[in-house]
């Protein structure tokens, strides 16, 4: 609706732009002719004024229009390029680098909705203009208005010649872009192993290069349209010349009137604007349609379909299956193969194996992040392929070996999956992970700020609040990767003692090499090459 008012203010600032003309050669044909004082050319002045009073105010409600039209388009664009990208799945992403999805969701997006909401908006009225002053013309003069055609003919034989170049520098404009992007994200993250190797300096040129890059590559760009520019502006120029002398000439024959000859300059005048722009609005088009096409390339990979079931389901016990299945990474050898085990629901196992060995893939095909190539897992004798994934996600908490923590306070961070959480349920919870006495100790308690990714914390507070927000998820499943790692033997003894009576009843799956706790385990596994065998019983 926005855009359609846009187009219509547009439309009507070209009708007034080409009204003025017309009553402006009157105008000037009364002030040649030294009428002035004469009651019609007053009236004429008074309504050149009057249009002119129309346009200002109509450009002035069109452009804060369009600001309000642009900011939603954005807003909607990112938003919707956001939930898109947070439904696919994790093997998208492990495919591509983050730096392209950020570039999309705030440059490319920026790009994207100005382009539409300005250029694209405005065009019909550009061409409205152009093809209306060309009409008015023919009616002036049928025999001069035959050059205007061409303009039109140069212009698209130039834009033919430059387009590929166009589009090719939007797209390694928008690579160059992505590839900054990610490459600031990437120095941030390692921002202390950078200090700790002292190569600053180092990663300083490494990203000037890339700026530098994004630098040149733009100048290119900007001398494109430079260029571009000024010759259409010099075909145009060189065409209105041309088209005065032939109408001077008819002038000096008696064939046009000094009022036809004043109409027809104005509006050859008004036609050399939307030529010209039309140069810039190409370009524009070019790197528009690279911008659209990585957008859309982006909306069409297909999501996980994450939306809570329909109705009530019965709760999961936690009987899980893995029956020969098989997984490979893209271009590696299978993580997992043959792998089968079982474990029945409300039982604790442990599963032990050197790095590389396959355990976090079989977490991660359980919990439905990536799909087996060969074989099947089943919970409580439904086949997970089966199932909707909001129902097998919710039913298992998860910590795994890398904490994901936001910046936020402690308390934002153990509600992250259960927003209605009451303060004795995130105590208890905290209690149990062993991080409620530490927490209290923080300056503002659970209300405490812990930074990006919980920098402001330990590795083994981290770990507990992480521990904490999968016990206050209260689901029938839960696995626990590494999970005390950074826990001290005191911490791990107390969380074991407390542990016991809030994971009874629960299907709980241990990845560990630690002693103390697997002896939270009834059975053991230990796996090796992506595959698995029984170790120990309990």
């Amino acid at each position: 609706m926005g855009l359609a008012l846009i187009m219509l203010l547009n439309f009507g600032e070209a009708a007034v732009t080409l009204m003025v003309p017309w009553f402006g050669a009157n105008f000037g044909a009364s002030l040649i002719a030294g009428s002035l004082a004469e009651q019609g050319a007053l009236l004429t002045l008074a309504i050149i004024f009057g249009l002119l009073v129309v346009q200002s105010l109509v450009r002035l409600g069109g452009g804060y229009l369009n600001a309000v039209v642009s900011e939603s388009i954005l807003a909607d664009l990112r938003t919707r390029i956001f939930d898109h990208v947070q439904r696919l799945p994790l093997a998208y992403h492990h495919g591509r680098r983050r730096g392209d999805i950020i570039a999309l969701l705030t440059q490319e997006s920026a790009r994207l909705s100005d382009f539409v909401s300005r250029t694209l908006v405005g065009l019909p009225a550009q061409i409205l203009t152009a093809a209306g002053a060309s009409l008015l013309i023919l009616t002036i003069d049928p025999v001069l208005a035959i050059l205007v055609p061409l303009l039109i003919v140069v212009f698209y034989l130039t834009m033919r010649v430059l387009g590929r170049r166009f589009r090719q520098l939007g797209q390694e404009i928008q690579a160059a872009d992505a590839e900054a992007i990610a490459l600031a994200e990437e120095n941030l993250d390692l921002l202390p192993a950078i200090k700790s190797f002292t190569i600053e300096s180092v990663e300083s040129r490494r990203y000037r290069t890339q700026i530098e890059l994004q630098k040149t590559l733009q100048l290119r760009l900007t001398r494109l349209n430079n260029f571009l520019g000024p010759m259409i502006n010099l075909t145009v120029s060189a065409s209105v010349l041309a088209l005065l002398f032939f109408a001077g000439r008819k002038l000096d024959a008696g064939t046009m009137t000094s009022t036809e000859l004043l109409r027809f300059l104005l509006y050859v005048a008004v036609l050399v604007r939307p030529v010209s722009d039309l140069s810039f609005i190409y370009g524009q088009i070019q790197t528009a349609r690279g911008t659209l096409a990585r957008i859309a390339s982006t909306l069409a990979a297909e999501v996980e379909a994450v939306d809570p079931p329909q109705g009530a389901a019965p709760r999961i016990r936690g009987d899980i299956v893995f029956d020969n299945v098989t997984f490979a990474y893209p271009e590696r050898t299978p993580a997992v193969h043959g792998l089968n085990f079982a474990v029945r629901a409300g039982q604790a196992i442990a599963i032990t194996g050197e790095n590389g060995a396959g355990k976090s893939t079989a977490v991660a095909l359980l919990m439905g992040f990536y799909r087996p190539e060969g074989g099947r897992i089943l919970l409580d004798g439904q086949d997970i392929a089966e199932m909707p994934l909001a129902r097998l996600r919710a039913a298992i908490g998860y910590v795994p070996q890398t904490r994901h923590l936001r910046n936020g306070s402690v308390w934002d961070n153990i509600v992250f999956g259960n927003a209605n959480a009451t303060k004795s349920q995130v105590e208890a919870a905290a209690r149990i992970a062993q991080a409620h006495e530490f927490v209290c100790n923080l300056p503002n308690g659970y209300d405490t700020q812990i930074g990006d990714k919980g920098v402001r914390l330990s590795g083994g507070q981290r770990q507990r609040i992480a521990l904490a927000r999968a016990l206050l998820k209260d689901p029938p499943i839960l696995i626990l990767d590494e999970a005390t790692s950074m826990y001290d033997l005191e911490g791990e003894a107390a969380f074991i003692a407390g542990s016991r009576e809030a994971l009874a009843g629960r299907t709980v799956i241990l990845i560990t090499h630690r002693p103390a706790s697997l002896a939270l385990a009834s059975r053991t596994f230990h796996m090796a090459d992506g595959k698995i065998g029984e170790t120990a019983s309990g």
